[in-house]
């Protein structure tokens, strides 16, 4: 099944505990080979960005496609 960009914006972004980071504001795709190649996430306002091992500016981090998992109904990461 065929997943397009905007079908997941604004989707639930999850860390490998199932717990939410914050919501999918954009992503990157490789266009050679059609893999996401980053997800820039805005993270809730419990999340300290800072302390999570991504690249941030203020509340906005992003996170390599190598850390996505699955995307479903929420994004899975395995970080």
């Amino acid at each position: 099944m065929a997943i397009f960009g905007r079908e997941i914006l604004g989707n639930t972004v999850l860390d490998r505990t199932g717990a939410s980071m914050g919501t999918l504001i954009d992503l990157s795709f490789d266009l050679n080979t059609g893999v996401i190649s980053e997800l820039l996430v805005e993270v809730e306002a419990s999340v300290n960005a800072s302390a999570l091992p991504f690249e941030h500016t203020e509340n906005t981090v992003r996170i390599p496609g190598t850390a996505v998992a699955r995307i479903a109904d929420n994004i899975h990461l395995n970080v």
